[in-house]
């Protein structure tokens, strides 16, 4: 069905290098195909050739041959491909455009020529599959990251077309929306669909796949049964092995935050209902929870992006109420879910340049070592809009963490991330702890939040529902029964592979 030839490609002329060289790679019709390798590696590339957004959108050098269905890519219109091949981005915010989601859903529909009421019975039937039917009269800028996710996996799967690429579909998703969509992928192969999924949540996928292709800088390293890749995935770190955390005696003082029962709504729907929260000097804090508790909304009360309809927030003694969100970004560092978001310059360099100047405490040295860490060196001269989704994430990361704040906000770090960056992420923000940061992590990366954080905030549905040692909240009954925690497949990744492999 599907056919790469020799597949040499670069993003610009001027650029000297290939993000992919000579790649031959033939997917067969009814496959379930798991593409996965180390961020940067040219995944998402890979899938924009399946589409024909390479060549027909994005500007560069294409050297070899794609074809779909007998059809050379270069022959056909990006009109006669999106019929073919399905694709949901990594980045929600470039899929979603419509004011509502139910007109999100509808869109591709409507572009196909379909009549009103096919169009009505194909979205009450997606909505369903995908347990959105109470997201379809909001605005898709009103949503969480996740429910983002599941509305533009709705879009390309309502038009059911005989490919369908999907590019990191379990990203920001808690445990039972990546379950949900799982079974949904499992569906479709049974049923004859082509399903190509590039993720970096190996564990899961690759107990459902029939195929697993790995990339390493470009390079096709391997290709075959799921059962043999095992030693590929370990050594190129696609399964993070993390630190050994050690317990840290918090220093007994007044706590560094201090949300006092924060209420908040959107016209008139509560988001978040007399919340407290107590965030230790020294300590590392993770926010956890299903998508639509709250989270992120929390968060951005730390620093005065939002003001809480009832409550107070105090920063070391002091409210924040009157305070403006530029003044506490000193103190407060916040990383946004989407990293697009956070970008402004034109390099790399200039981005990690600001928050230099913005301390008032630049120190070379300390540059650095997070151009080491995060492995930006050879990133500082390219746009931060043309990296890798995961590249993104380092770079906002590592742009925050230059100012030094007094209180780090990692908001999804782990998103689009390989294991090897979760890895050296974990050691991080553990040697932050011991240089006297304070760090707030949110996460639905259980297993991440588990190899971190001393404590956990568990929120569901507004509400605080827990909060304590991490060791004891992941195993309470209680918690994962009303659906506040569960399973993530990051935690179970080891055992799934031991199972696939």
């Amino acid at each position: 069905m599907i056919n790469l030839s020799n597949i040499y490609y670069r993003y610009e002329e001027t650029s000297e290098a290939w993000v992919l060289h000579g790649i031959d790679l033939s997917i067969r019709e009814g496959e379930f195909v798991l593409l996965c390798g180390g961020s940067g590696s040219g995944k998402s590339t890979l899938g924009y050739l399946l589409n024909g957004l390479i060549p027909h959108f994005f500007d560069g050098v294409l050297q070899g041959a794609v074809s779909v269905s007998g059809h050379d890519t270069r022959d056909s219109t990006m009109a006669d491909l999106f019929a073919e091949v399905g694709l949901v981005f990594q980045n929600t915010d470039a899929q979603l455009f419509n004011s509502s989601v139910e007109k999100e859903i509808a869109f591709g529909l409507e572009s196909m020529g379909r009549s009103a009421r096919e169009i009505e019975i194909e979205i009450d039937r997606t909505a369903k599959i995908l347990d959105i039917g109470h997201l379809l009269d909001r605005p898709p800028t009103a949503l969480s990251g996740g429910e983002k996710r599941l509305v533009t996996i709705a879009s390309v799967l309502c038009l059911k077309p005989p490919v369908m690429v999907l590019d990191e579909p379990l990203a920001h998703l808690d445990w039972e929306g990546a379950a949900r969509v799982r079974k949904v992928l499992r569906r479709l192969h049974q049923e004859g669909t082509t399903v190509v999924v590039i993720e970096q949540r190996v564990g899961a996928v690759l107990e459902d796949a029939t195929r697993c292709v790995v990339l390493d800088r470009g390079k096709l390293v391997f290709d075959g049964v799921p059962g043999a890749s095992r030693p590929t995935l370990i050594e190129q770190h696609l399964v993070p092995q993390y630190p050994l955390k050690q317990e840290s005696a918090l220093r007994e003082q007044n706590p560094l935050l201090q949300a006092k029962e924060i209420s908040y709504e959107i016209d008139g729907r509560p988001i978040l209902q007399n919340v407290s929260v107590h965030v230790k000097d020294g300590e590392i804090l993770a926010i956890v929870g299903r998508n639509g508790s709250g989270k992120t909304t929390l968060i951005k009360h730390f620093n005065g992006l939002l003001n809480p309809c009832a409550g107070n927030l105090l920063f070391m003694g002091k409210g924040v109420r009157n305070t403006t969100p530029q003044e506490m970004a000193v103190q407060i560092g916040i990383t946004f879910q989407n990293p697009n978001d956070q970008f402004f310059k034109n390099t790399v360099e200039e981005e990690l340049m600001i928050g230099r100047s913005l301390s008032g405490r630049d120190s070379e040295e300390w540059f650095e070592e997070l151009c080491v860490l995060f492995d930006l060196h050879d990133l500082l001269r390219q746009s931060p809009y043309r990296l890798s989704e995961g590249q993104k994430k380092r770079v906002a990361v590592a742009s925050i963490l230059v100012m030094r704040p007094r209180l780090l906000v990692l908001d999804e770090p782990t998103v689009g991330q390989d294991g090897r960056f979760l890895e050296v992420l974990a050691g991080l923000l553990l040697s932050l702890r011991e240089k006297g940061f304070t760090v707030v992590i949110v996460t639905h990366d259980l297993e991440f939040a588990l190899a971190t954080a001393e404590r956990w905030l568990v929120l569901y549905g507004g509400r605080v529902v827990g909060m304590g040692p991490p060791e004891e909240l992941a195993m309470d009954t209680a918690l994962i029964r009303m659906g506040a925690l569960g399973a993530d497949d990051r935690m179970l990744s080891r055992g799934v592979l031991d199972r696939a492999c």
